[in-house]
């Protein structure tokens, strides 16, 4: 079975670049862009176990993105 996954977030550059992923297991396809105000991510997997480990690691960094940009505009 093969699992495929898209959605859109709303994000910028900079969190963008903070959750590009540089290294994925074979077999893995990851791929995260931004069109100017919307990042989106894909992942092609072949279990829905997989897809979930991908997208709870995507969200916890997405968070800890946005919460470290909120402490820098703070300062």
């Amino acid at each position: 079975m093969r699992v495929r996954y898209r959605m859109r977030i709303p994000g910028n550059e900079i969190v963008y670049r903070s959750l590009k992923v540089d290294d994925v297991n074979e077999g893995l396809i990851i791929r995260t862009s931004y069109n100017g105000e919307k990042l989106e991510l894909y992942v092609e997997t072949d279990s829905i176990g997989s897809l979930k480990n991908v997208l709870d690691d995507y969200f916890k960094n997405y968070e800890m993105s946005l919460k470290i940009l909120e402490i820098v505009k703070e300062r």
